[in-house]
Order: structure tokens, then C-alpha cells, then sequence
């Protein structure tokens, strides 16, 4: 019994270790790529199902500075959500440039919630 215990914990020893893949940017959800992400206001904006608690959560631990500002709306059930971009905060490489991995990988977060349909760039006019 001790044997066969000593071959199994060396088996499971020797196995390769699983590497778990990266998850899949939805870019179809995303109106911009990683190259124009920061061409915009300052923001990026999506809409919420308003009163969804457990949603709002996991925005908030994805994109903690994400937010409803004024209470703006998207439509009747729907609240209208910003989340600031810029070089200072680390999700541009530059103004009007790019988007870090660490900005487009909060993007991509955000995109794979199924209850968000969207995200886009803010340009006030």
C-alpha cells in the first residue's frame, strides 16, 4: 500500500502542470481596439442594468474608479456608466494614443460580464 502511494505521488509529481489560457478579449463588444482606446475624453462608457447588485460588484472589483456619474442613463432600466482613461492613471500609453495591457485587460474584464452589451469611447461635444 505504501508502494503504490510512493508511484502515485511521484506520477502526479512528474505530471506537467495545467496552464489555465487566457481568457478571450470580446472585442465585438468593444467600439474601439487597444491601439485607439485612448483616443477619447478622458472615458470609456458602457451601460448597467440598473439594481443589479452582484453586476455592480464585479465592476467595481475590475474597475474599482468605474462610475455613475449624476445618475445619467442609458434608458428607462439603465444607468450609464464611466470609467476615466488616461496616462496618469496607467490605461494610456500616451494622449489620444494607445491603451496599456493593464487598461485594454480592464476593457476586456469588463466586456466578458454578459450583462454588459458594450463599451465605447466618450466624446463630449
Amino acid at each position: 500500500m505504501r508502494a503504490a502511494l510512493l508511484i502515485l505521488g511521484s506520477f502526479l509529481a512528474a505530471a506537467p502542470a495545467t496552464k489555465k489560457s487566457p481568457a478571450r478579449c470580446p472585442t465585438e463588444k468593444i467600439q474601439f481596439t487597444k491601439e485607439t482606446g485612448c483616443r477619447t475624453d478622458d472615458y470609456v462608457q458602457f451601460c448597467v442594468r440598473e439594481g443589479d447588485k452582484r453586476l455592480r460588484a464585479a465592476i467595481k472589483r475590475i474597475a474599482p474608479t468605474a462610475e455613475n456619474k449624476g445618475h445619467q442613463r442609458c434608458g428607462e432600466k439603465e444607468l450609464l456608466f464611466f470609467l476615466p482613461v488616461g496616462v496618469e492613471l496607467g490605461s494610456c500609453v500616451e494622449r489620444s494614443g494607445a491603451m496599456t495591457d493593464k487598461g485594454w485587460n480592464q476593457v476586456c474584464a469588463l466586456a466578458r460580464l454578459p450583462q454588459i452589451a458594450g463599451l465605447r469611447q466618450t466624446r463630449f461635444e
